[in-house]
């Protein structure tokens, strides 16, 4: 009985699935061919259901479009002002035709989309292409030397002139001339002195985008740049390896973590890649190394990867003063640590010149075994002296994964550059 249910049932149900299939196939995108004469254009909406009441006269770069209208099969060509579009036929019906807004800075504003059909001819609406203000998302190196490269990355640096663009450090603004190259996600200028530092402002025809929370040049919370003792008036234990080769030399001299590293689990790096830096028991006194409140504090350094970096993690945590290096080894929960791991994502980590490397205060709350333990370990950061000495290390005690994703990696030969160690508010 259910076998010949099922073939009575069958063809009726085959019938009315190629119905809704064929009907589908005319309304939706994906049935193209080209038709003759011109295109009607009704209204311009988003493409997103939930904002198809709102009709459009213009649009941001870069966003998606739905054009409803007559004979769109005609279009050949949309151009918005004078930069054309990149068209998709499977996107394109009867009446409807999806379109995103393209990334371009037109050299001609006229405000209008042009519709060119296969026989070159041509209709226009009236849209405008609106221009966002330039974001600026990060400032690659913040020590960046005088009339050396310093590089911005953000999106919309667009400008059709050098002269109609601004940079600012503070209430300084860089000189024209001193604009080595503008592009839509990055803007490279020459540096100016050291002593001119403060927060970012770039601006265009556009807007503006705002001041950067980083601060260029910036100098407080300063700890150590390897120039001598430090200037808190401590020393460190370590390294040795301090170098100022000038071919890799950011602000004189750095310290050099290299040797070669054993990826495994309880593997410690190489001994050139401890770095201890002392207060209270070297007799210079039990102070914080900075005077920031730790809770809204952010560790800074720059770094410079020349070898790549495939394993182990970079740990760093602060301790009281001790007469010894014995929290380096502590496997207790006194000591909250923060993991600095880059290679994860790609599997490899380098860097193209020196970098910002930025660590908030607050990372620093996992014990070895990369378990949040609270930050600072908890009562710890109740202590006046809590951030009195600083260490870094290429070592792994015992972590497998750390958020999730592999925290040992493979075997390498990496060359890891640090300077300028501080934390800023």
């Amino acid at each position: 009985m259910k076998f010949n249910n099922i073939n009575k049932i069958l063809p009726v149900l085959l019938f009315f699935s190629s119905l809704l299939f064929t009907s589908c196939e005319e309304e939706t995108p994906g049935k193209y061919e080209t038709t003759d004469g011109l295109p009607t254009i009704h209204y311009i909406r988003y493409q997103d259901s939930n904002l198809a009441g709102q009709l459009l006269t213009g649009a941001y770069m870069e966003e998606n479009i739905l054009i409803i209208g007559e004979n769109l099969t005609s279009v050949q060509e949309i151009w918005f002002n004078d930069v054309k579009a990149l068209l998709n036929v499977n996107m394109i019906t009867k009446n409807t035709l999806f379109v995103n807004v393209p990334k371009d800075l037109p050299t001609l504003e006229t405000d209008k989309l042009y519709f060119v059909t296969g026989a070159k001819d041509t209709i226009d609406y009236d849209f405008e292409v609106k221009i966002p203000a330039p974001i600026l998302t990060r400032i690659k190196c913040e020590q960046v030397p005088e009339s050396s490269e310093a590089v911005l990355i953000g999106d919309y640096f667009l400008t059709p002139d050098f002269s109609l663009i601004k940079v600012f450090i503070g209430d300084y603004e860089v000189p024209t001339s001193d604009l080595v190259s503008v592009e839509k996600n990055k803007i490279v200028f020459k540096a100016p002195a050291m002593d001119i530092k403060g927060a970012i402002e770039v601006k265009t025809l556009y807007g503006s985008s705002g001041r950067s929370k980083d601060v260029f040049h910036d100098d407080r919370g300063w700890i150590m740049d390897f120039e001598g003792i430090g200037n808190k008036g401590y020393d460190w234990d370590t390294p040795s390896f301090v170098e100022n080769d000038p071919d890799f030399a950011l602000t004189g001299n750095y310290a050099r973590f290299s040797g070669t590293v054993a990826a495994d689990v309880y593997s410690n790096g190489p001994t050139d890649a401890l770095l201890y830096y002392f207060g209270g028991n070297h007799g210079y006194g039990t102070d914080n190394l900075f005077s920031s409140d730790p809770a809204t504090s952010t560790l800074k350094f720059e770094v410079n990867v020349l070898e790549a970096w495939t394993g182990l993690p970079m740990v760093f945590y602060f301790a009281p003063p001790v007469n010894n290096n014995d929290p380096l080894w502590d496997q207790s929960n006194q000591y909250a640590r923060a993991f600095w791991i880059p290679w994860q994502t790609t599997g490899s980590y380098t860097t193209d010149g020196w970098e910002t490397i930025s660590i908030p205060l607050s990372e620093f709350k996992y014990n070895n075994a990369g378990i949040d333990i609270g930050f600072m370990g908890g009562s710890l950061q109740q202590l006046p002296n809590t951030f009195n000495n600083l260490d870094i290390y290429l070592t792994n005690f015992g972590l497998e994964k750390f958020n999730e994703k592999d925290a040992v990696g493979t075997n390498c030969d990496p060359v890891i550059l640090i300077d300028n160690i501080r934390v800023v508010p």
